[in-house]
């Protein structure tokens, strides 16, 4: 495995003033810690979220429903607008599991209603539409840009919170897909997945009570949101995914994930090489 720290040096001032970041939750968990780190460290910090942020610091506050494609583009206009440009985008916003796919509810005339689909909006339709906004202005700077993900480590196993798991499972296929696409592209945008454990975070109501209930000591906000500024930095750092546990960093796409699938396919070309050659066929 390849584990790794992050050192105060890695966070230096000096990597982050005149940086124009947005971050999506920023007024909870993560996202606040996040959105306090990069404040502390000189950034031009916009915190993205349905709901106020607790206290005022040195950050602007930006009402947005990430779920509707119209609040996240005018949350982008407005960066654009005001700074000119996006440099860090960490698209974070993400609810607790909703859906019940054991029991299906009826309506009033007797008719089956559709599981909820909130979880899988905010976490992952949003995470792709906040990316995919991000890459639009970012690749029309010269030096591009870093966009970190948030998934979870419920996407690398069986976890019986489905539509929560199925939505980080897809944030973990779009950020390594998307990686690769912009490689292909020659597009300077970087772009890495986090993959953090049980975090002290509000994702289920009264988390933290709940946790020690069952004597489970969760890692703090502030060591995932160290991470996510690490990986805007760190320029060698593109197309991983870090897996954040009881404090401890590991990447895990390049040192496992990958290295499996090479394994397990055998001799014959990846599932990508094949569709580039289609692509090229194609014209």
């Amino acid at each position: 495995m390849s584990d790794f720290q992050i050192t105060d040096a890695d966070l230096s001032r000096s990597k982050f003033e005149g940086k124009v970041v947005i971050i999506t939750g920023g007024s909870s968990g993560i996202g606040l810690a996040t959105v306090e780190l990069l404040g502390s460290l000189g950034a031009t910090v916009i915190s993205a979220d349905i709901n106020a942020p607790p206290k005022t610091g040195p950050f602007v506050y930006i009402e947005t429903d990430v779920s509707q494609w119209t609040s996240l583009t005018k949350l982008f206009k407005s960066a654009i607008a005001a700074h000119g440009r996006i440099d860090f985008v960490f698209a974070n916003a993400g609810i607790g599991p909703r859906a019940n796919y054991l029991a299906l509810e009826s309506d009033a005339e007797g008719e089956l209603i559709q599981p909820n689909t909130a979880t899988l909006d905010v976490n992952l339709s949003s995470v792709i539409n906040t990316a995919t906004l991000a890459v639009h202005y970012m690749k029309t700077q010269k030096e591009g840009g870093s966009i970190v993900l948030m998934g979870s480590s419920t996407g690398l196993h069986s976890v019986r919170a489905i539509d929560y798991s199925t939505a980080k499972s897809g944030v973990l296929g779009f950020g390594r897909g998307l990686s690769v696409l912009l490689s292909a592209s020659n597009v300077p945008i970087r772009v890495n997945i986090l993959a953090p454990s049980w975090t002290a975070t509000q994702v289920l109501p009264d988390l933290g009570n709940l946790l020690k209930a069952v004597n489970y000591d969760a890692q703090s906000t502030d060591v995932v949101a160290r991470s996510a500024a690490y990986l805007f930095v760190d320029k060698k750092r593109h197309g991983e995914v870090i897996f954040v546990c009881e404090g401890k960093y590991t990447e895990i796409e390049k040192a496992i994930l990958a290295p499996a699938y090479e394994k397990v396919k055998g001799d014959g070309p990846s599932d990508d090489e094949v569709l580039a050659r289609i692509m090229a066929l194609a014209g």
